[in-house]
């Protein structure tokens, strides 16, 4: 099923929606020139925001993938010789960048290669005006390799030729039917998985796929909860940072100083780079599956 945004057919609930509006005002849009700072008002509005979309287990967004409404979308990063929010080297090779989805009935307890800190994207039902929407191509309910598989990471791996490649090309439809396709090989699971289909041109339902690929995770909750999911998304231009819809830097409550300074790093960059200041939070992944993630904001952790 093929999405748009098109507020005047689609309403927000109104207290997400205001949230939203009262961080993409407050947080996101202080000018260098300007005497605004990031405040403790604004960075409890972003947490409250983030918790609302973590606790909301909708299965799709009037008819829409949840992705675009619901959840938390976000990209682990670690600091280089490019701009954090740029598309990596792998990822312009591959044409596609990899992000996971965080919701509480999608969680795990580590970033992929235990990276401490990255960046939140908003949802495109939420994000500011004049935010670029960028285009969701694809899910894994668990790391799949991508750089190492065509098609912008979504299609067949190339240890595993034809039986990884995209479900709806494989007549996988169902969290059940991916389960079973996932645990059909005595090799790598992983790579042999096959992704759902989410981009707009899909000629299965993408509201369906998106929705099947969360319960898939629950289907195999052992392995799930140890490892991340992999989103991908398609490659943007680079250095237009201005347009992204970056919600928040984040680290990892256990990564320390670490984390916090590499977060702080990518908050200093992009308001010298963009003149736009985007909070820094703390987000603290579960470590059973009967927690919860959390997300806290604190004055001491913004570096503008």
């Amino acid at each position: 099923m093929k999405f748009i945004k098109l507020i005047s057919w689609f309403v927000l609930p109104l207290s997400l929606s205001v949230l939203a509006n009262d961080v993409s005002d407050d947080s996101t849009a202080v000018s260098r020139s300007g005497s605004s700072v990031i405040t403790q008002q604004q960075g409890s509005s972003l947490v409250d925001a983030l918790k609302k979309d973590y606790n909301d287990t909708s299965q799709d967004c009037n008819g829409s993938p949840a992705f675009l409404c619901s959840g938390i979308t976000f990209r682990g990063n670690k600091p280089g010789n490019y701009h954090v929010w740029n598309p990596s080297p792998n990822a312009i090779k591959s044409g596609g960048v990899s992000f996971s989805y965080l919701r509480k009935d999608s969680k795990y307890t580590r970033l992929a290669y235990g990276y401490d800190s990255g960046y939140i994207i908003y949802q495109i039902f939420g994000a500011p005006q004049g935010k670029r929407d960028l285009d969701y191509l694809c899910f894994f309910p668990i790391d799949a390799d991508s750089n190492h598989r065509n098609y912008n990471g979504c299609g067949e791996n190339i240890d595993y030729k034809g039986s990884s490649r995209s479900c709806d090309q494989q007549n996988i439809y169902t969290a059940s039917e991916w389960k079973s396709h996932y645990y059909d090989t005595h090799g790598d699971k992983h790579h042999h998985q096959c992704s759902f289909n989410l981009r707009e041109t899909a000629p299965s339902d993408t509201s369906r796929n998106f929705s099947e690929g969360i319960k898939s995770m629950a289907k195999i909750s052992s392995e799930s909860f140890g490892t991340q999911n992999e989103l991908r998304l398609a490659v943007w231009p680079q250095n237009i940072g201005r347009e992204l819809p970056i919600q928040a830097f984040f680290y990892t409550a256990d990564s320390g100083y670490n984390g916090r300074n590499e977060a702080q790093s990518y908050q200093k960059d992009f308001y010298q780079t963009t003149g736009i200041a985007i909070p820094v939070i703390k987000m603290k992944l579960p470590d059973h599956s009967n927690q919860d993630a959390q997300f806290l904001f604190s004055i001491s952790d913004q570096a503008i």
